[in-house]
C-alpha cells in the first residue's frame, strides 16, 4: 500500500515536472516570438511571421490575417497574408471584403469574440456566420477544426483578425479532403489562450509598424515639400535639391 502510494506520488510529481517544463518552454517561445516580431521593419513580412509562428505553435495545417481598414466610411476586412502546408502552391491575393457578422473573420471583428470551431462544415443554424468554401473547392481542400481570434492593441481596439485552420494531430500531416477530419482535432482551450497572447504581442508590432510607416510618409512630404519651396526661390537649384531630397528620404 505505501509503495503504491509512493509510485502514485511519484507519477504526479513526474507529471508535474513535465508539465512546468512544457509551460516554461511555451513561454519562451512567446519571448522569442516577441523579440523577432518587433525587428520585423516591413508589414508583409510582420504578417507573416505572425502566421508562421501561430501555426508552429499549435500545429496548424493553414492560416490568415486580415487587417481591419476604417479609411472608408464603412470598415473592411482586408484580407493580406495566407499559409497552407498542404496546398503549398496554392495563390493568394490581397482583396478587401464587407465586415459583417456573416463571414468568420468579420463576426470576430465586430463582436470581439473569439471562435473556436471543431469542424466549420458543422455549425449550429442559430449562428449568423458561415464559412466560406470557395477556397475548398478551388484547390480540392477540407476546412475541419478553425480558430479565429481578434487582434487587439494596447487601448482594446481590434485591428486584426487571426485564423487558423486544421489542428493537426501530427505535424507532417498532408491533409485532403478525404482524410481531414481524421488527421486533424480541435482547438484545446490551452492553446486558444496562448494565441490569444501571441495575437496581442502582433497587434501592437502591426501598429508600431503602421505609425513607423505613418511618420516616414510624413517625413517624405515634409522633404518634397521643402525642395519645393528651395526651388520656387532659387530655380539654379532646381533638380539638384530635388536629388538631395532624395538621398534624405531614403537614407
Amino acid at each position: 500500500m505505501i509503495i503504491s502510494q509512493y509510485q502514485s506520488k511519484n507519477t504526479e510529481i513526474q507529471g508535474s515536472a513535465e508539465e512546468f517544463t512544457q509551460q516554461a518552454g511555451i513561454v519562451e517561445e512567446l519571448l522569442a516570438i516577441g523579440t523577432a516580431l518587433s525587428s520585423r521593419q516591413y508589414l508583409g513580412d510582420l504578417l507573416n511571421l505572425i502566421v508562421t509562428k501561430s501555426r508552429e505553435i499549435t500545429c496548424s495545417d493553414a492560416g490568415s490575417v486580415y487587417l481591419i481598414d476604417h479609411s472608408d466610411a464603412i470598415p473592411k476586412l482586408l484580407f493580406k497574408v495566407a499559409q497552407n502546408d498542404s496546398r503549398p502552391n496554392a495563390s493568394f491575393r490581397e482583396f478587401a471584403m464587407p465586415m459583417t457578422p456573416n463571414s468568420l473573420a468579420g463576426y470576430v471583428a465586430l463582436t470581439g469574440e473569439s471562435l473556436n470551431l471543431p469542424d466549420a462544415y458543422d455549425l449550429p443554424q442559430s449562428v449568423s456566420y458561415q464559412i466560406d468554401r470557395r477556397f475548398d473547392s478551388d484547390f480540392d481542400y477540407r476546412t475541419c477544426s478553425v480558430l479565429v481570434l481578434p487582434m487587439q492593441n494596447q487601448h482594446g481596439e481590434i485591428i486584426a483578425i487571426l485564423q487558423l485552420i486544421n489542428r493537426k494531430i501530427k505535424p507532417d500531416a498532408v491533409l485532403t479532403p478525404e482524410t481531414a477530419l481524421e488527421l486533424t482535432q480541435p482547438y484545446s482551450e490551452l492553446e486558444e489562450h496562448i494565441v490569444r497572447s501571441l495575437a496581442s504581442q502582433a497587434a501592437i508590432s502591426i501598429e508600431r509598424n503602421h505609425l513607423q510607416q505613418s511618420i516616414e510618409n510624413l517625413f517624405d512630404n515634409f522633404i518634397k515639400a521643402s525642395v519645393q519651396i528651395i526651388e520656387a526661390r532659387d530655380p539654379v537649384t532646381f533638380g539638384h535639391s530635388e536629388r538631395v531630397a532624395e538621398l534624405t528620404a531614403h537614407k
